[in-house]
């Protein structure tokens, strides 16, 4: 959900190694399974899968430069698929891709895979958002579920719009409801649009890249117990910035801890979908190798499995 690389190219999407931003599905690790979520990283909005019962990731590294140019590799079934459009926006690529691929993968598990964009704050026109919605619906999303992620002034416009099933999901929410919370959205207004997911916890709302923090644990927290009273499903980011990964691997697992900690009690395999992002990796010119990913997988299913 986070591995956006902002160029000042419209028209090409460098799609920076696969490891630059990986995200599992951990549910619950054991005994309600696992899964695993990796995602490409563009210029301009990131898009993300679900692979059930992979045991390591593939390094992928290409360069995209027009709509629905895909990248996978054909020896290594249901590990990874995906691709960009121009604009980065284009999850309709990665979609396309994916379930390619995912055929195999889900008759080999229960599970049901989930492919994902988060548009970030883009596009800047409206006018955009036709093409963008056009391009998700003409896909074949018999095999996945599609989240998809627009920016809140576009949340609205772009919650009905989708015809085969694709899911909207804002990227924040409050955890107060509606009221005297300006600047805010709240999950009653989340559903009443139809609405049944949100993202929260994104690196970039936790303080990285120079932002004022917004988030903190403590918050992050109570929103993700709001949003599970209030009946809905919860995309849960977490990760580790450059100065923790620099310390090894303890002390990343030891910054994953902290930051599930007030939550152990509160995932639910059906409900929640925890996004691990490798954060010093994400346009930094670093990458998070497979092995690192892996690594950093297994801890976080330890820490699941154990708490």
């Amino acid at each position: 959900f986070g591995s956006s690389h902002f160029g000042s190219s419209a028209d090409q999407c460098v799609v920076q190694p696969l490891s630059d931003f990986v995200i599992p599905r951990l549910e619950m690790a054991t005994p309600l399974g696992l899964a695993l979520v990796v995602a490409a990283g563009c210029q301009r909005a990131a898009a993300f899968e679900i692979v059930p019962g992979v045991q390591s990731l593939r390094h992928v590294s290409s360069v995209a430069k027009g709509a629905g140019d895909r990248f996978t590799n054909a020896q290594e079934p249901g590990r990874f698929a995906g691709a960009s459009a121009p604009t980065g926006l284009g999850l309709a690529g990665a979609v396309a891709a994916a379930t390619a691929v995912l055929g195999a993968t889900v008759r080999r598990a229960c599970r049901r895979p989930v492919v994902g964009g988060n548009w970030k704050c883009n596009p800047e026109s409206m006018k955009a958002l036709d093409g963008l919605v056009a391009n998700i619906n003409a896909c074949d999303t018999s095999k996945c579920d599609v989240y998809v992620c627009p920016s809140p002034l576009h949340v609205a416009y772009c919650a009905d719009k989708f015809t085969n099933n694709a899911l909207v999901t804002p990227q924040n929410c409050n955890f107060k409801g509606c009221g005297a919370f300006t600047g805010e959205m709240a999950v009653e207004q989340m559903k009443d649009m139809g609405i049944t997911q949100v993202l929260i916890g994104h690196s970039e709302r936790r303080g990285e890249f120079g932002i004022l923090p917004m988030e903190s644990n403590e918050t992050l927290a109570t929103k993700l117990k709001y949003i599970l009273d209030a009946g809905m499903t919860c995309v849960f980011c977490i990760g580790e910035p450059k100065e923790i990964r620099e310390k090894g691997l303890v002390a990343v697992i030891a910054e994953m801890d902290v930051q599930l900690t007030l939550i152990y009690s509160l995932l639910d395999a059906e409900k929640v979908i925890i996004a691990y992002e490798p954060v010093w990796a994400i346009g930094t010119g670093l990458t998070a190798t497979p092995e690192d990913a892996q690594a950093t997988h297994a801890g976080i299913r330890k820490l699941i499995a154990e708490k």
